[in-house]
């Protein structure tokens, strides 16, 4: 009943979202008030509470009699009383059904009131403004024009105007805008505020000392801009969709209202601390302690990426994308990692080692409990009078953990691991009997709650699913090591009295080599086909040399560079050199691993070194059932069962890479471009053209006929934005979404240009 429950509560909150997202909700719906937002997560928890109480009592036994009461009296209280249990026990049962039916109502309110909340402030058309923006948390991206980068940071808006003056952009980047600071004010703008994503590319037309002013704004900060307002597109509304992201999910699951690209910033910027000015007081007042606490620390994470970002124009190319990736394993700042980059790491399977994941937030809890419990035995041994020792590493990793979580960005996986560090000790400290499975089931669902948005969040399902199996996977290799162990025992005595110690430690060395590598193995290959059909619902692909390639990039990751990393941190808060040269290892460490991966992705065999196939629920629901018996207890159901899903999951897979259809279809491939359209025309070969193909020897695509059809749509005497789309980059996107299709080769390509 608690997998249950807890699935359909998660997958029937996922539903109302993405329905939510389609279909207009209708009038009815008007009852459900942003107030309740943080009030139903509260009622919520005692409702599982109270659940999980009456189940457990459900489970427990009759009670037995006294010990002490007479045969007769005993057996007569004891017949009454399994007399009264069973008129109570349907009662009982009706109970749970009600609270575990109004649990699931409950988070299908949630999520409608979170759709609610950010419809009312999403942005609906395209505008011009002037606002006062309010910078939040460091920017994913830099502004620098070598390297083809823009800017792009999450704020918020705030008295927001309507730009009434036509005016071009390069007219407006060059009208100073302070002259509009007090009309804004005096004529009372919007009042409420605006989550945008602030933009600015590359582009010979903005004003240069405006623009360097941009990499140089700090958390907190409000400075006066000029913009261009534009709602989110959804996927299904967007013609041209980067290949296979949704950016209308991602920008909601931060619940951002819309994108703003910059047209004029002011000289004048007013920080949040700057109580001379009204504005910046305003922001003072209406502060709380915890958005200062945020930009205190975001502060200290863009000062760390300053600190890299030091004569970056300087170093080589391949130096710099080291120092991003040292950057991005220390703070989660991946704002210096480029493209080719975040590529080179998603081909070798390893984009997960770019994200601050639970191992780091754990590695350094670990550090920091031993640390403080070292100097308690040292200088302070009575505390243990009051706290136990277990008590106090407990309260040390947890401060430490959801410190270095905010540090990072509180991300799902590193919340995920602070979360999951209060939860367990809580569970030691009522001695609540749950298993380690159940608590993490329970903090994916209180997550969701909270933000039923982290749903469309990538890192929330891989995250929690890899923990489930690890557990799983850890929990099956404990049983059947202690069941091995206790039958070898004998026979290693044995064998050790026989041959002799001194002889046979080599020989022991070698086996347990052999087999710690076989078990990491058997780990990283029941992850790789636990997670291949999620990972694929979620991007449409897989890197199948990452079931190599992290075999030894994760201990290199986990047990080298990150602990070095994390050393660097803490010593950069005491000697700034001696961190240095620590960074400076870890650099050169991470340096030569990417020219070991793009040595390995210039062999031929890596050329087909992608997974490509379309993934639909019906796809996952068969790969959850081909798992299904092995995550079960042994004996339960037979795992020759999973042979048939897997059957018709290995059959549905071959059908889609062998070919979609037998009539003409028109397939619209996305590009990251607005003006360039892509579209594939695929057909069946006739009897002619097949044996034609044979006669000229084709080994490929012999069933059907493809043809690519490109067009630029700029028109030569209308400006237009010049494309950021190279190439390179196109031929990229084609190649993949043709292969998605199952299409290895083209009979001809149509290109119109304008």
């Amino acid at each position: 009943m608690y997998w249950g429950v807890g699935a359909l509560i998660i997958s029937v909150m996922a539903a109302v979202l993405t329905k939510a997202a389609t279909i207009p909700l209708p009038q009815s719906f008007a009852f459900l008030d942003t107030s309740h937002y943080l009030l139903l997560p509260s009622l919520l928890i005692i409702i599982t509470i109270l659940l999980i109480l009456l189940n457990q009592r459900l489970s427990l036994p009759s009670s037995d009699t006294s010990v002490n009461s007479p045969p007769k009296l005993s057996s007569i209280s004891a017949s009454s009383t399994a007399r009264i249990l069973s008129l109570l026990q349907p009662l009982r049962y009706l109970i749970v059904a009600i609270l575990a039916l109004a649990l699931i109502v409950g988070s299908l309110l949630q999520a409608l009131t979170a759709h609610q909340q950010l419809e009312r402030t999403k942005i609906t058309a395209s505008e011009r403004v002037q606002a006062w923006v309010t910078i939040e948390g460091i920017s994913d991206s830099v502004y620098d024009a070598t390297m083809n980068s823009g800017y792009r940071q999450v704020a918020t808006l705030s008295e927001i105007v309507p730009l009434t003056d036509d005016l071009s952009a390069e007219q407006l980047a060059k009208k100073s805008v302070e002259s509009k600071a007090d009309d804004i004010l005096q004529s009372g703008g919007a009042s409420s505020n605006q989550r945008v994503l602030l933009s600015l590319y590359p582009n010979k037309a903005n004003d240069t000392a405006s623009v360097a002013r941009l990499n140089r704004l700090q958390p907190g900060e409000r400075v006066l801009m000029s913009l261009t307002l534009a709602p989110l597109v959804s996927a299904e509304q967007a013609f041209n969709n980067p290949t296979g992201f949704d950016s209308y999910r991602w920008l909601r699951a931060r619940h951002i209202d819309g994108t703003a690209t910059i047209i004029a910033l002011s000289s004048a910027a007013t920080g949040y601390s700057n109580q001379s000015t009204s504005a910046a007081s305003t922001v003072s007042d209406s502060a709380s302690s915890w958005s200062r606490l945020r930009n205190t620390i975001d502060n200290w994470r863009l000062q760390l990426r300053q600190h890299f970002y030091q004569d970056w124009s300087t170093k080589s190319a391949a130096k710099q994308q080291a120092d991003a990736v040292t950057l991005s394993l220390l703070t989660g700042d991946r704002s210096l990692i480029n493209r080719e980059t975040k590529d080179l790491y998603q081909l070798a399977g390893i984009s997960h080692l770019l994200a601050i994941s639970g191992t780091h937030v754990l590695f350094l809890a670990i550090i920091l409990a031993a640390m403080v419990v070292m100097l308690v035995e040292r200088f302070y041994p009575a505390l243990y009078r009051l706290l136990p020792r277990w008590q106090v590493r407990w309260w040390v990793m947890i401060a430490s953990a959801f410190i270095y979580a905010l540090f990072t960005g509180f991300d799902v996986p590193a919340a995920r691991t602070a979360w999951m560090l209060l939860a367990i000790g809580l569970v030691r400290l009522t001695l609540v009997p749950v298993s380690t499975l159940q608590v993490l089931l329970a903090l994916a669902i209180l997550m969701a709650w909270l933000d039923p948005y982290v749903l469309w969040q990538a890192g929330y399902w891989l995250s929690f699913i890899a923990v489930a199996l690890l557990l799983s996977y850890e929990d099956k290799l404990t049983n059947q090591t202690s069941a091995a162990t206790s039958s070898s025992s004998s026979v290693m005595a044995a064998q050790l009295v026989k041959i002799g110690y001194s002889s046979n430690r080599l020989t022991d060395m070698h086996s347990k080599g052999w087999l710690l590598f076989k078990r990491l193995f058997r780990l990283q290959f029941w992850l790789f086909i636990a997670l291949l059909p999620i990972t694929l619902l979620l991007f449409g692909k897989a890197s199948l040399w990452g079931l190599v390639i992290n075999l030894f990039a994760i201990g290199l990751f986990g047990w080298i560079i990150v602990p070095l990393n994390l050393l660097a941190g803490l010593c950069y808060l005491i000697l700034p050199s001696s961190a240095d040269g620590i960074w400076a290892v870890v650099s050169a460490i991470v340096y030569h691993l990417h020219q070991l991966i793009e040595w390995l992705t210039t062999l031929p065999v890596l050329g087909s070194a992608w997974l490509y196939t379309p993934v639909n629920f019906a796809m996952l629901l068969m790969a959850a059932l081909m798992l299904l018996p092995w995550l079960l207890p042994r004996g339960l159901i037979s795992r020759w069962v999973s042979l048939v899903p897997l059957t018709l999951l290995s059959m549905t897979i071959y059908s889609n890479q062998q070919s979609f259809s037998q009539t003409p279809t028109l397939y619209i491939l996305p590009t990251s471009d607005r003006y360039i359209t892509a579209a594939v025309l695929l057909y069946p070969a006739d009897k002619n053209q097949a044996e034609q193909n044979d006669a000229n020897k084709k080994s490929l695509d012999q069933d059907k006929i493809s043809w690519l059809f490109l067009a630029d749509h700029r028109a030569q005497g209308k400006r237009t934005r010049p494309s950021t789309l190279s190439a390179e980059r196109l031929a990229e996107q084609l190649e993949q979404q043709l292969r998605t299709l199952a299409i290895k080769s083209l009979d001809g390509i149509v290109v119109q240009s304008s």
